[in-house]
């Protein structure tokens, strides 16, 4: 038919009625095959097969709807899983390409506030506890995570109710460990002190400095001279050097380096071209002084570039009554024999307060050496901070003390931040940008914008006020000093004035001077704790107390050693019960180790006050009653150890206390020092264990070692009321007992030993007795077992020997296995013999209380009376009876 349709034209209407009944027959078909077919074992679905499609679909579209939910759930599993991979790798391949970056910088950075968190905990607590610290956020961060299921935890804890119970338990203990914690960081932050407002505009400027650097170059410039100048122009009028430029630094050394430099381009003009080749022909020498910081000549060889031999100290006066100050004559000396080796002297550096003791140089005449060698003369120390308390007339500004000066307005004011500055007179603006002292960058200059904000900020009312209350703190310490008669002052001197003013223009010069301010106030107090001695008191050549020149030269240094160690103690003490006062032990040529109080270096930082010179003077009294009472027993304690044989005086002068002795056994008593190493062995262990008790009875004792190592008793401080004679009783019988406690036991080893030897015996003799009795055939391995298999031995006893601590009995143990009890037998036989010599005696005590020692040598002597009682003939039967009764009664009870 599909043929005949290709080759048969058509008519167009039969050809569209036959294209009409195609797609009927067709649309018939697919209804046919959409109608599902009809089940035999359901014969009623030809007639319902509609309802049947619709059941179908109603069950069926849920199932699908559900399965496809689930298959997307599981495919955005899969994908988050997939990227989740995709993440770690990359994780990976970073961790690996910044495994050299520090942890702290990994990543996009911390919070702020975590970063200054970090900070406050390392400058309050230090490195070890930050990771509390942030331990203690990572709680803080679980328990707002935990604050956001309340709900699921009320519904928990309404569950299980002995769970809530231990939770409140964890709770009190947690809230115990934040109280303890937060007392501790109140006690850290008192290390810290508080700023005042001055302080706080300090800090606020080096901020500024900073943030006025994104300025514009020309806006930045004008903001930098007129800061730059305003410093200068205050700190030269302030401290009377007029005309002066300011250099400011962060280490106080630095400007001083920069001034030597400046002195060698002064000194040699070639310097900056040919640089070291112009000093070789005339070396230069900068002269410091003996008292100056150990380390300045080796700061400023390094920064300079100079030998060693380029500096030269100069020495301090000595004599009768030797100071700090620069010696002038030597320093003559040393720059006359400098110029004759063909050396330049350059520079001299001069101190108006040594760095120890506050001795001021004598600038007046400096002065003139300097200007007649051309030498620059530089001054520093704390001193100068007391030129603004004077007021001189206008027409003698100009006086000056020195070339170049170095200030610490810092430590003077209590302001922490601001730099030091040096004040320099130079007239040539090329050498001294060429020293490094001037420079065009202004982010440099900068650095003096806290003491513009703070030199506005206090006026000269109120510089003048923390300088003037500084020094009168001083003042008031040295005025109370006096009053004490043990204590020494070393900064105070006896001042002799060669050229007194007997004319009226004589005076008002005088009065007038700058430089009298230097020894009119004394901003430093160095004192010591010295011995109090009569000064009427003489002692005749022919006592027994006079010594030879080399017996008191020893005498003196070991003297000066044992006050040195009771002037440690004493700043040590001081300085812990006085925390608002700033006291250094320092150690001070020619007079020993000293106690220092500079209030111009802590005064106004820690914000000492004239209560608190008060109760330094309070707590200093009291320790000055301790150690007078120490002192004045320390040569009574001498002689009354000289007459007791058991314990032996050691010299040992560092130790800051009544005095050090040793007892020694009676078996090594008037053996002279040279004991064998058996004898030190003995004395160790003795006094080892004499310390410990002695400790437990009073604190004042304490444990030493001399220099071979031997034990020894350290008597440590004592009051006024403290009896020598009880503390040397104690010693003596406290180590009588412990060694009566040591002879006890080596006399109950030696029994001991003796014991075990017998026993050992006695089981060699009944083995030997049970071979005999059996024979040896029985001992052949082969025919023994044999033997026993046809003829078996009778069954053996446990056999052993016990040992009574008590009697020194020795006895066999069968009675034990047989009756499963102790047998206690009469101590009546043999016992150890024991020598009367070995008995520890017991010292005399009191009736009522006897010692471990006491009790112990009376067992001994119990032991001893059965061991000497009349022996009984060998023929002779004694009855046990109190043998034979335990036997008996331990017959009933089995």
């Amino acid at each position: 038919m599909a043929s005949a349709n290709n080759n048969v034209h058509t008519p167009p209407g039969m050809e569209d009625s036959t294209m009409e009944m195609d797609r009927q027959s067709r649309q018939t078909e697919e209804d046919k095959s959409m109608v599902p077919r009809a089940s035999p074992f359901h014969p009623a679905n030809e007639m319902f097969g509609g309802q049947d499609q619709q059941l179908f679909q109603m069950f069926m579209d849920p199932m699908m709807k559900e399965l496809e939910e689930h298959v997307a759930i599981n495919s955005e599993l899969l994908d988050k899983l997939n990227e989740q991979m995709e993440n770690e790798r990359k994780a990976r391949i970073k961790a690996r390409a910044t495994a050299h970056i520090p942890e702290a910088l990994k990543g996009e950075g911390q919070g702020m506030k975590t970063v200054m968190r970090s900070i406050e905990n390392l400058m309050v607590f230090g490195e070890k506890d930050v990771e509390f610290e942030e331990e203690e956020e990572e709680e803080e961060i679980v328990n707002e995570n935990n604050t956001g299921t309340e709900t699921d935890h009320d519904q928990h804890n309404t569950n299980d109710e002995e769970q809530t119970h231990e939770d409140g338990d964890e709770e009190v203990d947690d809230d115990e460990e934040d109280e303890s914690f937060e007392e501790e960081k109140r006690r850290h932050r008192t290390l810290l002190p508080a700023l005042d407002e001055h302080g706080r505009a300090a800090i606020l400027a080096h901020s500024l400095a900073s943030y006025a650097s994104m300025l514009n170059e020309e806006n930045l410039k004008k903001f930098t001279e007129k800061i730059t100048s305003d410093c200068n122009l205050w700190l030269s009028r302030l401290f009377r050097f007029m005309d002066a430029s300011a250099v400011f630094c962060e280490d106080e050394r630095d400007g001083l380096v920069k001034i030597c430099r400046l002195a060698l381009y002064q000194k040699y003009p070639k310097y900056a071209a040919e640089g070291f080749e112009a000093l070789y022909s005339r070396p230069p020498v900068i002269y410091i002084s003996a008292a100056a910081r150990p380390d300045l000549s080796t700061y400023l060889c390094l920064q300079l570039g100079l030998p060693m031999s380029s500096i030269s100290t100069v020495p301090c006066e000595s004599g009768a009554e030797p100071s700090h100050k620069m010696d002038i004559s030597m320093l003559e000396k040393l720059i006359q024999d400098d110029i004759a080796a063909a050396k330049t002297p350059t520079l001299l550096v001069a101190y108006a307060g040594t760095p120890l003791t506050g001795h001021v140089d004598d600038v007046d005449k400096l002065q003139d050496i300097c200007k007649k060698n051309s030498i620059w003369l530089h001054v520093e120390g704390n001193n100068l901070a007391t030129l603004t308390l004077v007021s001189v007339p206008t027409s003698i500004l100009s006086c000056k003390a020195g070339d170049s000066m170095t200030i610490s307005l810092g430590k003077w004011l209590g302001i922490p931040g601001l730099p030091h500055a040096t004040l320099y007179k130079a007239s040539d603006p090329a050498l001294v940008h060429a020293a490094g002292l001037n420079t065009f960058n202004p982010q440099i200059k900068l650095n003096c914008l806290p003491i513009w904000i703070c030199l506005q900020s206090l006026g000269h009312d109120g510089i003048v006020e923390r300088v003037k209350q500084s020094c009168d703190l001083a003042e008031y310490l040295n005025t109370e000093l006096e009053k004490l008669k043990t204590i020494k002052q070393v900064t105070k001197e006896k001042k002799e004035d060669d050229t007194p003013a007997n004319t009226i223009r004589a005076m008002i010069t005088r009065a007038i001077n700058a430089l009298l301010v230097f020894e009119i106030v004394s901003p430093t107090v160095v004192f010591r704790y010295i011995e109090e001695k009569d000064e009427g008191l003489q002692i005749a050549p022919y006592s027994s107390t006079s010594l030879t020149t080399e017996d008191n030269t020893q005498e003196e240094t070991s003297s000066s050693m044992y006050f040195d160690a009771l002037n440690v103690w004493l700043g040590d003490t001081l300085q812990s019960e006085n925390p608002g006062v700033d006291l250094r032990v320092a150690e001070v040529e020619n007079e020993g180790v000293c106690i220092r109080f500079s209030p111009l270096d802590s005064a106004q930082a820690r914000g000492t006050v004239l209560e608190d010179m008060d109760a330094l003077l309070e707590c200093l009294k009291t320790q000055i009653a301790i150690l007078d009472a120490t002192v004045l027993n320390r040569d009574k304690l001498k002689t009354l150890i000289s007459r007791e044989q058991r314990l032996r005086l050691l010299d040992m002068p560092s130790w800051a206390g009544l005095g050090v002795v040793q007892y020694l056994p009676e078996s090594w008593q008037n053996k002279g020092d040279d004991l064998p190493e058996e004898a030190l062995k003995e004395i160790h262990i003795i006094n080892t264990e004499l310390v410990q008790r002695l400790k437990s009875q009073d604190t004042a004792f304490s444990l030493g070692f001399t220099d071979n190592d031997v034990a020894c008793v350290k008597f440590g401080l004592i009051t006024e009321d403290t009896s020598i004679e009880s503390l040397l009783e104690m010693v003596c019988v406290s180590g009588k007992e412990v060694e009566d406690s040591s002879k006890y036991l080596e006399t109950l080893a030696e029994v001991v030993k003796q014991g075990i030897e017998a026993a050992n015996q006695d089981l060699e003799k009944e083995n030997l007795s049970k071979i005999q009795n059996e024979g040896v055939l029985r001992q052949v391995p082969l025919v023994g077992s044999l033997l026993n298999w046809w003829s078996p031995p009778p069954k053996d006893s446990i056999k052993g020997r016990s040992f009574n601590l008590a009697s020194g009995q020795i006895s066999s143990t069968e009675p034990l296995y047989k009756y499963h009890m102790q047998i206690q037998e009469d101590n009546s036989s043999k016992s150890p013999n024991i020598s009367p010599r070995q008995q520890p005696t017991t010292s005399p005590g009191s009736p009522t209380q006897r010692s471990a020692g006491e009790v112990k040598a009376s067992l001994t002597n119990e032991v001893n009376s059965v061991g000497r009682s009349q022996p009984v003939s060998p023929g002779t039967d004694v009855p046990d009876s109190g043998a034979n009764i335990s036997v008996e009664e331990a017959e009933e009870a089995s």
